[in-house]
């Protein structure tokens, strides 16, 4: 009895205890919320300032990952099934490299094809302008009485309609004569050439990460140690590999059906350069949601020009959007599948975070960074939850 009555005065309530405890928890908890939100704004300057050095290094690892799927397409070629892994994904390399050369010639071709042709784009775009928005007769017009605009409903109508008209010509008219589409087009070849330097730097670090490739589990051993954590590590970069590279091959030959389709399209309609729109489409598709629908302004923006009325840009306009949409939703669920598994608001907002970030690549890259994020949270029991927030249907 004694020692009871001793220990209780000498320790303090149960329940200050707890007390204590939970404050303790929920100031740990705050503390590390707002440590996660400085670091992830730090990483994200980091990413900003430092894009002309990380983008191609990370662009290579993402190409490496559709190697390593094209690889396993390279093994069901008979004779090529006990191949080593290198050589596969070095074959794989080689036909990446090829179509990437093709598609550049071809690119260039079309684009300096284009550029004297574009004084004569620009005038049909200024008759349509002028035919549709034609500039007032009379320079100095009345005003309307507030007699004659109360006492008439409709004449308010019309004036503001005539209003609206004039504004629009005038802003045509500007716009057509003091900008020089050549200049722009000239611009658009030039950013083409640095988007070759780009191409190529980055194949240049897929290539020397390739030659590390069968190298890489050993390393992965030496570094974490014991048996246990090297095989968790190993199995996130093999699901990562699997999911990323199974994903981009897959969206891949979706945009290569997209493209052929919108390229008979506009053949079939007389478009010129058809093959250029189509490959625009194709590379716009990878971004979600949006991609596909800014790709098809590009021909009938330049069918406008082309031909000089609205008749052959709106059959394009609703023959291409209508492709995208039976490939979007009918061919693309079922090819995909559950293969990234991301919630299509995350995949919005990652969206807006990786293109103001690095532009039409981060865009690109945004639903593999996303996916990769999800995979190494779920691998954690801390952070499962987040990583099932983040999954389109919880299940990680």
């Amino acid at each position: 009895m004694f020692f009871d009555i001793a220990f209780a005065r000498n320790h303090p309530d149960d329940s200050l205890v707890k007390s204590g405890y939970r404050n303790r928890m929920i100031q740990g908890r705050v503390s590390t919320i707002f440590f996660a939100i400085g670091i992830t704004i730090m990483v994200g300057w980091l990413f900003y300032v430092g894009k002309d050095i990380i983008l191609p290094i990370v662009t290579a690892i993402i190409l490496l990952q559709i190697l390593y799927a094209a690889s396993a397409t390279v093994a069901r070629i008979p004779g090529l099934g006990r191949t080593p892994l290198w050589l596969r994904a070095t074959l794989a390399l080689v036909g990446v490299l090829a179509l990437l050369f093709a598609m550049t010639r071809m690119l260039v071709a079309s684009l300096q094809n284009l550029v004297p042709s574009l004084p004569v784009y620009q005038r049909n775009l200024e008759n349509l302008f002028v035919t549709w928005f034609p500039l007032p007769v009379e320079e100095g017009a009345s005003r309307p009485k507030i007699s004659e605009l109360m006492s008439s409903p409709g004449a308010i109508f019309d004036r503001g309609t005539e209003a609206i008209g004039h504004a629009i010509s005038e802003f045509a008219t500007r716009f057509f004569t003091e900008i020089d589409i050549a200049a722009v087009a000239q611009g658009a070849l030039s950013s083409l050439t640095s988007f070759g330097g780009f191409i190529f730097i980055t194949i240049l670090y897929a290539s020397f990460l390739l030659s590390e490739i069968t190298g890489f589990p050993e390393k992965v051993r030496r570094a974490f140690g014991s048996d246990g954590a090297s095989t968790d590590t190993l199995n996130m970069i093999t699901r990562i590999n699997h999911d990323i590279g199974s994903y981009l091959a897959t969206k891949t030959l979706i945009n290569i059906m997209l493209g052929v389709v919108c390229w008979a399209i506009l053949r079939i309609l007389g478009v010129e350069y058809a093959a250029l729109w189509a490959i625009i489409i194709g590379l716009l598709n990878y971004i979600p949601y949006i991609g596909s629908f800014v790709g098809v302004a590009f021909p009938a923006l330049f069918a406008v020009a082309q031909f000089g009325t609205l008749t052959i840009p709106l059959i394009a306009t609703g023959l291409m959007t209508t492709a995208q949409v039976i490939i979007g939703n009918v061919v693309e669920p079922k090819m995909l599948s559950k293969s990234v598994n991301l919630s299509p608001m995350v995949v919005l907002v990652s969206l807006a975070i990786w293109s103001s970030l690095w532009g039409i690549p981060g865009a690109i890259l945004a639903v593999p960074f996303t996916t990769i994020l999800m995979i190494v949270l779920a691998r954690r029991p801390g952070t499962r939850p987040i990583a099932a927030l983040l999954s389109s249907d919880g299940n990680v």
